[in-house]
Parts: structure tokens; C-alpha cells; sequence
């Protein structure tokens, strides 16, 4: 009798305590947002990312073992404005879970309180135009990032609000994080402000508006179509009519075609940059992801303005 009371008792703490109950299943479709949400809702929380960081999002394939993940998660994240079209709206139609379908309850779309950059005045899917909602590379720059967390937090508190309470100084502490690396970032690119620069793929204008770069132009003609000769003719004018000698390509693409327009358009560097966490070593986490790929734009935009004047360019502090 003893025995059974024991039971009964132990039950009783295990139900009125969060912390002994099951861990809550959170599926993400970028390794970013994985980040986002282990830092702000802990131990409470198993989250597994459906791309691993290195790949292309607009040619992840529908993996069988994205259903499995899916069906069995609590609450799935993503970034929005279409950045998942290669892969979550398929695997959402094949598996029966209603609950985390797109617009549903525990559906949680991070870019809700996002201004679209880049938005098409004319959508034509046929000639590629993968960003109909405008540029939904969101997660690059820091400030988008702390608008992100604050929708992760918001819904995860609404949809478990016996963790609220407990998730709010985490998810508070993080934010000053991302903030404070965003301030420090800033006073590293001291003295690249007008830094030009030819990315690879649409949507890089948030982080160029966050640091005082210029977006001169991209190697796509239009998201996710590869160039064709004459935009690549094209490309080759702009940047000598601008006076652009950087390219920064994103790790998933080729530098055939950039290493090409570099070589014509001559004196031009081209580097690589991670485009999430774990594109490159040393990009294990949100912050290192964003840190890593400000500083390599802004110490190959010192070199370069250091060998057009002759004078080397310090960063803030030296």
C-alpha cells in the first residue's frame, strides 16, 4: 500500500513539474533557427534541422527521413517568405500531421515581423523569380535575427505556456547576445562603409544595409536561373562601370562562372562566404555563422582598398 502511494506521489510531482515532463520535438528547416531555438528554450527542447548548412535551400532534395522528422515533432520553425520551397511544402502534403501544416498552430514562420528587401516589381515564375516575396535570405543579418527570435519565443510561449516564465530570461540573454555581436560588428567594418560587392545569388541587401555596403550586383539574372552569356556580359560592365573589384560567392555555388567575370573585369577578389551555420568550419552557431561571414567581407574589403591607395586600412581599435 506504501508502494502504491509512492506512486501516486511521484506522478503527482512529475505532472505539476515541467522539467520532469517530455522534452518538446521541434523540427527547423535551417541549422540557424535550430540554433535560435535550443538557445532560447533549453533543456526543454530537441530540435533537429532538416538542411545541415552547406547546401543550396533551393535545391534540397525531399529526403524520406524530413517525413519521418516531420510526423513526429511537436512544432516545426522555419524561416518564410518562401525559403523553404524546395522541400517543406512537399513533405508536408505527404506526411497527415494538420497541426504544423503552413498557417496552422504550431506552423511557426520566423519572418513575421520582417520588411522584405528586394521585393519583384514583376513576378514571372517561368524566368525564375524563387523570391515572389521579396529576398527571404532573412537569418544574414544579425538585426533580422533578434526579430526572429523574438517570433520564436512569442509562439513557443503561446503554444507551451507552462515554460514561458522560464523561457524569458533565455530568451532575453540571447538577444543581448545577438545584439552585442551586431555592435561589435559594426565597429569591425569601420572604414569599408561603400564597400562594393557582387554576390552570387538575389537577397544579400539586408546585410549590406545593416553595414554600409553597396550591393552592385549578382551573378543569377534572377533567383535560382544561371546566368546566361549576355547577363554575364552584362555583369562585366557594371563592375567596370562601378569600380566593384570584390565577389562574394556563397559556399553552395561554383566559382567558375565568378573566377570568369573576375578575370575580365581584372584587379577583382573573390572569396567565399558561408551562407548558415555549418557552411564553413567554424560557423557552429548562429553567432559564429554571422561573425565569420561579416568579417571576411570586411578584412577583403581592407585589402582591397589598401592596395587601390597604397595605405592599409586598420580596423576600429588598431
Amino acid at each position: 500500500m506504501k508502494f502504491r502511494y509512492l506512486l501516486i506521489v511521484i506522478l503527482m510531482i512529475f505532472l505539476a513539474n515541467p522539467s520532469y515532463a517530455r522534452k518538446i520535438k521541434v523540427v527547423t528547416s535551417t541549422p540557424d533557427l535550430k540554433d535560435m531555438v535550443e538557445n532560447i528554450c533549453g533543456e526543454d527542447v530537441v530540435v533537429e534541422s532538416l538542411m545541415r548548412g552547406p547546401e543550396n535551400h533551393h535545391a534540397v532534395p525531399l529526403k524520406p527521413s524530413f517525413l519521418v522528422k516531420l510526423s513526429r515533432c511537436d512544432a516545426l520553425v522555419v524561416n518564410g517568405l518562401e525559403y523553404e520551397h524546395a522541400f517543406i511544402p512537399g513533405a508536408l502534403l505527404a506526411i497527415n500531421k494538420p497541426n504544423i501544416q503552413k498557417g496552422a498552430s504550431h506552423y511557426i514562420d520566423t519572418s513575421k515581423y520582417i520588411k522584405p528587401c528586394e521585393i519583384p516589381s514583376k513576378i514571372d515564375l517561368g524566368l525564375g523569380d524563387l523570391h515572389p516575396l521579396g529576398g527571404s535570405h532573412i537569418h544574414i543579418d544579425p538585426g533580422n535575427g533578434i526579430l526572429m527570435c523574438k517570433v520564436i519565443y512569442e509562439r513557443m510561449s503561446g503554444l507551451y505556456p507552462e515554460y514561458a516564465e522560464k523561457w524569458k530570461p533565455q530568451y532575453e540573454n540571447y538577444v543581448r547576445q545577438i545584439y552585442a555581436e551586431m555592435q561589435g560588428l559594426k565597429e569591425y567594418v569601420k572604414g569599408t562603409e561603400g564597400l562594393k560587392i557582387v554576390f552570387y545569388h538575389p537577397g544579400w541587401t539586408y546585410l549590406t544595409d545593416r553595414f554600409a555596403w553597396i550591393k552592385t550586383s549578382y551573378v543569377e539574372q534572377r533567383s535560382g536561373i544561371p546566368p546566361t552569356p549576355s547577363h554575364i556580359n552584362h555583369l562585366i560592365k557594371i563592375m567596370r562601370g562601378e569600380s566593384c573589384t570584390l565577389m562574394a560567392i556563397e559556399v553552395c555555388y561554383s566559382l567558375k562562372i565568378p573566377k570568369y567575370v573576375a578575370k575580365r573585369v581584372g584587379n577583382v577578389k573573390v572569396i567565399q562566404i558561408p551562407h548558415h551555420a555549418h557552411a564553413l568550419p567554424g560557423c557552429d552557431t548562429y553567432l559564429t555563422f554571422i561573425e565569420t561571414l561579416v568579417k571576411l567581407i570586411a578584412d577583403a574589403g581592407r585589402e582591397i582598398m589598401q592596395n587601390e591607395t597604397g595605405y592599409p586600412v586598420r580596423k576600429q581599435g588598431e
